[in-house]
């Protein structure tokens, strides 16, 4: 295997988003019943919303993924996973605009989304698996996220300043609907629960305990605004399975229960 490389951004394909794409196919995977394995899609590009840790080889080159990353392939381009275990992940197969139409943008191999993954990956999966769903709004679904995709903010190097803290940050997303204790969590990153405390202000600008309570608000807000999950699914689904609590959370931090807030944006889709 080449050596190891984090340098994904220099690896850029050109992209044509000037008209929706074509949805092939889009859904959930698992990988890593073997150790490798070898993809290429003669006419379709490839979208990955990754939850694992493995590396890729492109082009000569070996890449780190990481739960967090989302990677991108255009059509006809061969790529070698070594996996380290169970993979799941969502994906999209697609076609883009034929012809001579210039290209819109680029778009990297590979992207650390940091604390917009959760959102972006909340978006891409209520549409990957929702298959009766028309096809054009799943293709509208995908259409937007390439293009924010394409716009990519500069680097938040003060979530990622020390190994603990992005390390943290990453297990949080990852088990968000977990019961996380940030003792625990500390513990994980090879620290104390004090001196996480006092990383965690310094880079972040809140405590560990309030950065994962605000994760949970607002993967909660998102649910309830954007999905049809039943309430009692999404206090599971962000952590608060207490029903009562998860009220009460939701009411301090929105000003309004949960039942309310939805009701409240089923009133406004009636207007519009």
């Amino acid at each position: 295997m080449t050596s190891l490389t984090e340098n994904w951004q220099a690896i850029e394909w050109p992209i044509c988003l000037s008209e929706p794409p074509v949805l092939a196919q889009m859904s959930a995977g698992l990988h890593g019943h073997q150790s490798t394995d070898r993809f290429q899609l003669p006419t379709l590009w490839s979208l990955h919303f990754y939850r694992y840790r493995a590396t890729l080889e492109l082009a000569g080159q070996t890449f780190p993924i990481r739960p967090g990353f989302v990677g991108i392939t255009p059509p006809n381009q061969p790529v070698l996973y070594h996996y380290e275990g169970p993979s799941p992940h969502l994906y999209a197969h697609f076609r883009l605009p034929s012809g001579s139409q210039p290209a819109t943008g680029t778009i990297p191999l590979m992207q650390d989304l940091g604390t917009r993954f959760p959102l972006l990956y909340a978006q891409f999966e209520e549409v990957a698996l929702a298959p009766h769903l028309p096809r054009w709004r799943r293709e509208a679904r995908l259409w937007e996220l390439l293009c924010q995709l394409t716009e990519r903010p500069a680097p938040q190097t003060s979530l990622t300043g020390h190994p603990a803290v992005s390390a943290t940050i990453e297990r949080i997303e990852q088990r968000l609907g977990e019961p996380l204790s940030i003792a625990q969590l500390a513990r994980e990153a090879g620290v104390s629960y004090s001196y996480l405390g006092r990383l965690f202000q310094q880079q972040v600008g809140t405590s560990a305990i309030g950065y994962l309570r605000k994760r949970r608000i607002e993967r909660a807000e998102h649910l309830l605004r954007e999905s049809t999950l039943p309430i009692k699914s999404v206090a599971i689904a962000v952590g608060i399975p207490d029903l009562h609590l998860f009220n009460k959370t939701i009411r301090t931090a929105l000003g309004a229960s949960p039942r309310a807030l939805r009701m409240s944006l089923e009133e406004d889709k009636r207007v519009e």
